[in-house]
């Protein structure tokens, strides 16, 4: 019977030593899966601030390419009124001729 209770301590004993290693590993994973975790957290922050940094930049150039529209626009109206003018002159020259 002592030999019994001996081999159910050394049992129970084999298991909390199991137990307390598990929880050490367990441990030291959870604090490289913290330190991954703060680092992904400030990547994470860099990115957001390069994603705010395009969008911004992304907007001026929208601007830009709307202001430009608009400029090529005015310009090619007053092409048309140039070429309409040019024509006029040129009736006004051909009728002077006559």
């Amino acid at each position: 019977m002592n030999q019994k209770v001996h081999h159910h301590i050394k049992s129970i004993s084999d298991k909390a030593n199991k137990l307390i290693q598990r929880f050490y590993d367990l441990r030291n994973e959870n604090e490289n899966l913290s330190a991954t975790v703060k680092e992904l957290q400030e990547k994470l922050a860099q990115n957001q601030e390069q994603l705010d940094q395009v969008r911004t930049e992304n907007i001026k150039l929208n601007e830009s390419q709307s202001t430009l529209k608009s400029v090529n626009e005015a310009s090619s109206e007053r092409n048309q009124e140039i070429d309409l003018i040019v024509r006029e002159i040129e009736v006004c020259l051909d009728q002077l001729k006559r």
